[in-house]
């Protein structure tokens, strides 16, 4: 599934997921822009103020350059060479939106820790983890960031999540089951809620019977996958 507008920018499901969560007016940075595909097309479609696209690596920064300059859109972004968020003048600019797509979750929850920016109020990230994401959503509940909402989405045949989440002190604890497939994945049921849980739990039953191979204990996650066959009305064993 992609996204399209008037002037032919299109999105995959993954961007166009994260794009739904971008508020209207919001001043962006995309972290790890690539092509500047999001930023780009949020400006064309009039939903943001302004866009600070930003890449570790000079090769795609170029490339999200070039794209902006054939839109026309130069004037409306700023172009970072940069490592996660450090150097980036946020504040400077007013971001309220921090999207930050197409990386492990682990990495993602290094750039959130690194910057005090991430837990400025009223401002707003936007996470599309490619591996991991139980480990980011457990770094965002004990770091005292609030998952708001989050949506499943689909790219070239495989389900990704994204995360919408914005700091408030409060530390949370969630089940392990929860942290596998996310409170607001489960509580929101969306169409592709069953696909994403049954690729988890498959995942699930293929370390048990590799743990239980090297004689591991397997119970919690025999409780998890349980957990997880309830939840789509499967079998509650690992066979």
């Amino acid at each position: 599934m992609t996204k399209t507008n008037e002037k032919n920018m299109i999105l995959d499901g993954r961007l166009g997921r994260a794009a739904d969560f971008v508020r209207e007016g919001a001043v962006v940075a995309d972290i790890g822009t690539d092509h500047a595909y999001l930023p780009i097309y949020l400006l064309l479609q009039g939903k943001i103020k302004f866009a600070v696209a930003s890449d570790i690596n000079r090769g795609p920064l170029d490339s999200a350059k070039r794209n902006a300059a054939k839109y026309c859109l130069t004037s409306k972004m700023r172009f970072t060479l940069a490592n996660g968020l450090d150097g980036l003048p946020l504040e400077e600019d007013g971001v309220s939106d921090i999207v930050i797509c197409g990386m492990g979750g682990e990495l993602i929850a290094q750039i959130i820790g690194a910057s005090e920016y991430t837990k400025k109020a009223g401002v707003r990230l936007i996470l599309q983890p490619m591996s991991y994401p139980e480990r980011l959503r457990e770094y965002l509940a004990k770091s005292g960031f609030r998952i708001v909402d989050e949506g499943l989405c689909e790219a070239a045949g495989k389900l990704y999540t994204c995360i919408l989440a914005e700091y408030d002190g409060v530390v949370r604890e969630f089940s392990a089951t929860e942290y596998l497939l996310g409170e607001c994945n489960i509580r929101n049921a969306e169409p592709l809620f069953v696909r994403y849980a049954e690729g988890i739990a498959a995942k699930l039953r293929e370390k048990i019977r590799g743990m239980e191979t090297g004689g591991l204990d397997t119970a919690e996650l025999r409780e998890c996958l349980s957990q997880i066959n309830k939840l789509i009305g499967g079998q509650n064993d690992c066979t």
